[in-house]
């Protein structure tokens, strides 16, 4: 099934980190030329009636299809000239003038044909970068043909990437044209999944029924779909006794703020799918700024911080707010003092990264295994940062931009792979600020600070996301809660406002809501958390 293409998506344009010093506003796509060294073609491949003069060994290089055609133990090996079938001549030339230059120029309008004949050929570069394209003009009207067209051709980040999008934003999709069109796999495998973002079962239970009711056929699969709901997330009672119990992880979101100088920092929970506020227990702790807050397990975790006695200093105190219990409480003091860091949760682990101390800034980062006694110090960033931006996504935590030890804008963006230990810089922002805050949305990273970007870490793409409600603006928090972007607290001069922005790229979206916060201002933090209801 082919996918569509939405005409009313929003332009885009894309950078490479290579070339943000030739950024310009009037271009919508900048490509990058990797200097090759001159060859000479030795072979000619012919499609559709045109010669194509092209190196073997370049090809080979870059195709395990291209390896086998020209050195494998076939007839072709040992021709000249080759025809090659089953490709359009008009893709089959972009992808070999991508093999020569590294660019490959992509619209809406060619880039399923160069899609699938990159694949045919086993181009796995030039496939990566159609599918991350296919991800960023991902939609709530396409995600389910992108979905089954992203199977048939085993692309399998651009399918969970096409899922996510439909899980996360199922009540709307159910009623869609193409829903009706899903197979009966797809369908039981979106209603079973625990991350499915509905507020009542309801929604489960009346698309299944549309879905069966749309053909005769498949009423014999009902009795097997309607075992997915939910009984206990169900209005209707009677439906309650068909199957055990079993619940939906849900998302909802943390903020914590107030002024520094009064006695507690109100904590409040925001529930996304009803649009409940709920107070929860303050932090007790008066005069302390500039800490960090994360979300780890079932914990809102508060680390470091500045504090005034009588003269301002860095702390290592870490407070712990336990969701279960609606406790604060006590935890292991960091090895080392700091201000103005970044902290990031993985499973079960706290991550504390770079900041400053008394004596200056530091690169240093400490783990934390929840349940354990003490931090143990892990590999230091590679540039030691303050006031930075961070994220975790894949395994891997992103630390973007900040000021560096000399005060001055640090651009890159800095990856801990946390399995290996260590550190590299992934690129370098084409505009790089400080004060950034960051998320992580369907496998790519979202920056928003003076302007909003979007990174896709594996083809090194910058897309700037032109919205007029982010533009030029800056955030006191952001985070993602399902499927979609909360920038809380906008930021003037030195005043923050009590607004919120819900950015919602899947369906065009972008919403400023005012006086939408009843946290005090200024926010100190905002995190996501699954919680089992």
């Amino acid at each position: 099934m082919a996918c569509r293409a939405e005409p009313e998506l929003k332009p885009k344009f894309t950078v490479r980190s290579e070339q943000i010093d030739k950024l310009k506003e009037d271009e919508s796509v900048l490509h990058v030329t990797i200097s090759v060294p001159e060859v000479i073609p030795d072979a000619v491949l012919q499609v559709e009636g045109e010669s194509f003069y092209v190196n073997r060994q370049r090809l080979a290089l870059q195709s395990p299809y291209f390896r086998a055609l020209f050195f494998g133990c076939g007839l072709e090996s040992s021709k000249r000239r080759i025809e090659i079938k089953c490709v359009s001549v008009k893709h089959f030339r972009v992808l070999m003038d991508y093999s020569k230059t590294s660019k490959l120029v992509l619209d809406r309008e060619n880039v399923l044909g160069i899609l699938e004949t990159a694949d045919f050929l086993q181009l796995e570069r030039a496939r990566l970068l159609c599918c991350k394209f296919l991800e960023r003009e991902l939609h709530l009207s396409n995600c389910l043909g992108m979905m089954a067209y992203a199977w048939s051709l085993g692309c399998t980040q651009l399918y969970n990437a096409a899922r996510h999008v439909a899980l996360t934003h199922f009540s709307a999709i159910a009623s869609e044209e193409d829903f009706l069109s899903l197979s009966k796999e797809s369908l039981a495998d979106l209603i079973a999944c625990d991350d499915l973002a509905i507020h009542k079962d309801d929604a489960a239970l009346e698309a299944t029924l549309r879905w069966v009711s749309f053909d005769p056929k498949r009423e014999e699969h009902f009795l097997e779909l309607i075992q997915l709901v939910r009984p206990e997330s169900l209005s209707l009672p009677f439906i309650t006794q068909l199957s055990m119990t079993r619940a939906r992880a849900r998302e909802t979101l943390f903020v914590l703020g107030g002024p520094h100088d009064t006695e507690q920092q109100p904590l409040y929970q925001f529930h996304p799918l009803s649009g409940r506020w709920q107070s929860c227990p303050p932090l007790q702790r008066k005069n302390l700024t500039q800490y960090s807050v994360a979300a780890v397990g079932d914990n809102v975790v508060v680390t470091g911080g500045y504090f005034r006695d009588v003269l301002w200093f860095s702390v290592d105190w870490v407070r712990m707010f336990d969701c279960g219990s609606q406790r604060w409480v006590e935890g292991p003091a960091l090895q080392k003092s700091r201000h103005s860091h970044s902290s990031a949760g993985l499973d079960s682990v706290l991550y504390v990264l770079g900041g400053s101390t008394d004596e200056g800034l530091l690169g240093d980062v400490e783990r934390l295994v929840l349940g354990s006694e003490e931090w143990e110090e892990v590999s230091p960033m590679v540039r030691a940062v303050e006031r930075a931006a961070s994220a975790a996504m894949d395994s891997c935590i992103y630390v973007a931009c900040g000021l560096d030890e000399n005060g001055e804008v640090y651009a890159g963006v800095q990856r801990y792979r946390v399995k290996e230990d260590q550190w590299d810089v992934v690129s370098y922002s084409p505009f790089p600020r400080y004060d950034l805050v960051a998320t992580e949305l369907n496998g790519a990273l979202y920056l928003f600070g003076g302007q909003a970007l979007r990174f896709d870490v594996e083809t090194d793409e910058w897309t700037v996301q032109d919205e007029e409600c982010l533009d030029r603006k800056f955030f006191c928090g952001c985070t993602t809660v399902s499927g979609q972007i909360y920038l809380l607290s906008e930021r003037k001069s030195n005043k923050a406002f009590p607004n919120m922005v819900l950015m919602d790229p899947y369906i065009d979206t972008c919403l400023q809501v005012d006086d939408a916060i009843p946290c005090p201002v200024p926010l100190r933090g905002c995190v996501t958390m699954r919680m089992v209801t």
